[in-house]
């Protein structure tokens, strides 16, 4: 089983990578990240540098996967900036559509044939902040609507692609103790850790993609 993962350098993020290392059924893991320091030695790894506010990055992602398959793909990549909205400049707002919905909708504009050959499962890591109902909270609300277009993402994919074997799912996180979570809210101690919510993630993306399709699905216990 190939993998692809985004945002792994820290949060959330590391703590899937260091799983799928240690994951059995994963032979290969292509990790994005912004950061080019990722602190990972192990073989089934290959870090890929993918700064989404670049124009390089697509081509150095196509050249990195080639013809590899792909089984799994996790949207994890997020960016958040609480402010309000007289206090969220152009750059901001530009820097949550590039990296929460922009970049995971060309990894898949740029990788389809990798994904139809793997029978993929993608998961995209969105937000309760997204979720169609939920509690929504001042200097949010860029972030928020970015999330909510990802989930919105997940739900056409899975019509698009089904009949290429490619289930589409979008898990919306609760509060997790991270540094983005804690430099938006540094007050706020979050009751979930970054590894518990990490090991469901993975359980969900490795396992549950024949069985759950096109759903938005709230992994929370608390949103902030």
């Amino acid at each position: 089983m190939n993998v692809l993962i985004t945002g792994c350098s820290r949060g959330i993020g590391k703590c899937m990578l260091d799983n799928l290392i240690n994951e059995p059924l994963v032979k290969r893991i292509f990790a994005l990240s912004s950061n080019p320091e990722i602190i990972c030695n192990s073989e089934k790894v290959l870090k890929i540098h993918a700064d989404f506010l670049s124009e390089q990055w697509e081509e150095t992602l196509r050249k990195s996967i080639k013809g590899d398959q792909l089984n799994v793909i996790i949207n994890n990549a997020g960016y958040l900036f609480n402010g309000s909205i007289e206090a969220t400049s152009g750059a901001e707002i530009h820097k949550m559509y590039r990296i929460n919905y922009y970049a995971p909708l060309r990894i898949i504009q740029l990788l389809h044939s990798n994904a139809k050959e793997g029978r993929a499962h993608i998961v995209n890591i969105g937000s309760m902040g997204g979720f169609s109902g939920s509690v929504k909270y001042p200097g949010l609300s860029v972030y928020s609507s970015t999330k909510s277009a990802l989930a919105n993402l997940s739900e056409c994919w899975a019509e698009e692609l089904k009949d290429f074997g490619i289930t589409s799912n979008c898990l919306a996180l609760g509060a997790v103790n991270t540094e983005m979570l804690h430099s938006a809210f540094p007050e706020y101690e979050a009751p979930v850790s970054a590894k518990t919510m990490a090991d469901k993630i993975i359980d969900f993306a490795l396992h549950y993609g024949e069985i759950i399709n096109g759903k938005i699905i709230p992994f929370s216990v608390s949103t902030p």
